[in-house]
């Protein structure tokens, strides 16, 4: 394969949406003649290779899609893949990592550390079961206190809560001016 079809072939697959061959064009600086060249070689070789995906023209813009036949799989793999699948907003994470690295921790504490309320993260935490509540403080006002679970070792690829590395505390000003 050409390296030009090789490239066109990266653009047209990290795309979302089909591809014009001016927006091609434009990428990759070559004119609209060796583009169509590039889209006729990849073509020809995702129609004479038994490929899972082929490229189409949609009403003059190009994209690579699934064949009909890679349905049921990628349908199945979308289904079950999608559930492993944890997304969680930055706030999340940093709660999670205070629970991690101080647990067991009450919200008060975790409110502390992060310098902000921790309810909304906390809570998306419980209900996705990646930490859990492991009794009450006992001094002080009561307070629950929250661990991780080995669901939060699984979805973060951790053997052991020790394998967290240490975080080194910097001044924020530093950070910025780096």
């Amino acid at each position: 394969m050409s390296e030009l079809a090789r490239k066109v072939e990266a653009l047209l697959f990290v795309s979302s949406s089909p591809v014009s061959e001016r927006e091609l064009r434009d990428a990759l600086g070559v004119g609209l003649r060796g583009i169509r060249e590039a889209l006729s070689e990849l073509a020809g070789i995702l129609d004479g290779e038994n490929h899972g995906v082929y490229l189409r023209n949609l009403a003059g813009d190009w994209v690579i899609e699934t064949r009909q036949e890679m349905a049921d799989v990628v349908g199945n793999f979308r289904e079950n893949a999608g559930k492993k699948r944890v997304r969680l907003s930055k706030a999340a994470i940093e709660t999670a990592a205070v629970i991690a690295k101080k647990q067991p921790v009450t919200r008060s504490e975790i409110d502390e550390i992060r310098g902000v309320n921790s309810a909304s993260p906390l809570e998306k935490l419980l209900e996705l079961g990646l930490v859990k509540t492991a009794g009450h403080k006992k001094e002080g006002r009561p307070s629950l206190l929250y661990v991780t679970t080995v669901k939060f070792l699984e979805v973060f690829g951790i053997n052991d809560i020790g394998d967290i590395p240490e975080l080194e505390e910097t001044d924020t000003e530093e950070e910025l001016s780096t």
